[in-house]
């Protein structure tokens, strides 16, 4: 399987990378949120920008992704615009989302782009080719907040992914019992012995599902998430913490 060199970074590598969430509403707000990473044991950011209030302004959204660069510039930084279909906090069409992911791809400001699967296969397909030709990471993306989808389906859409040129492959799900974190971590398994070329990041969310953002190291989850403050997705724990326990499963 290849790795991913983000920076100094590298996924696919040794124990799962810390990805924190910067979630704000405001430049204000985001200043605070940069000010509460210190001292916090991460190896990557994710700008959040669909929190913002102003989030369908791309000029605004790009002030604020300047202001985080220029914050964290020895940081890997993953840019993000969720979308409300899959669970983000601003509704826009689908001309507006395009249009803000493809204005931090070419705003050299960022050195990983979320992209959502299926958000129209040939806006996906020109963003993940706009973001090679611009030396961006594409991480294609999907989440499911009301289930977890049948392993053959997590699986068939990690290798979808993979198809249609991502560097990283991610995929989040909402597991109703135990059984299926079981099924979303076998899925997970599966895909990284049988199929992966590219690093995956996998997760249940929910309570049900902390153990997956915990164990990506045994089943082949190069990435996990953590807080610093507000949690971008249900089932986060704080950034410190998941340290320690990543620590502790390694043997360190």
């Amino acid at each position: 399987m290849n790795t991913v060199k983000i920076k100094n970074t590298v996924l696919g590598a040794g124990s799962p990378k810390i990805c924190v969430p910067l979630v704000a509403k405001d430049s204000d707000g985001l200043q605070t949120a940069l000010a509460g990473l210190q001292g916090l044991a991460f190896d990557m950011v994710e700008f959040r920008a669909d929190f913002l209030e102003r989030a369908a302004d791309g000029g605004y959204v790009m002030e604020r992704l300047r202001e985080v660069r220029a914050a964290l510039p020895d940081t890997p930084l993953l840019f993000t615009f969720r979308r409300a279909e899959e669970g983000g906090e601003c509704p826009v069409p689908p001309e507006i989302y395009f249009s803000l992911v493809q204005a931090a791809i070419r705003s050299g400001l960022t050195d990983i782009i979320d992209i959502e699967l299926f958000a129209g296969e040939a806006e996906v397909k020109e963003t993940v080719a706009l973001a090679k030709a611009n030396g961006v990471a594409a991480l294609l993306c999907n989440h499911d907040f009301d289930k977890t989808p049948p392993k053959e389906e997590i699986v068939g859409r990690l290798k979808t992914m993979q198809d249609w040129g991502a560097d990283i492959c991610k995929i989040a799900v909402m597991p109703q019992s135990a059984a299926d974190v079981l099924v979303l971590l076998d899925a997970t398994q599966t895909m990284f012995n049988r199929y992966a070329r590219q690093p995956l990041v996998t997760m249940a969310m929910g309570k049900l599902g902390v153990v997956s953002r915990l164990a990506g190291e045994t089943f082949g989850s190069a990435m996990t998430f953590g807080s610093a403050g507000t949690a971008s997705a249900p089932g986060q724990i704080g950034v410190n913490d998941l340290r320690f326990i990543l620590n502790v499963l390694a043997g360190k």
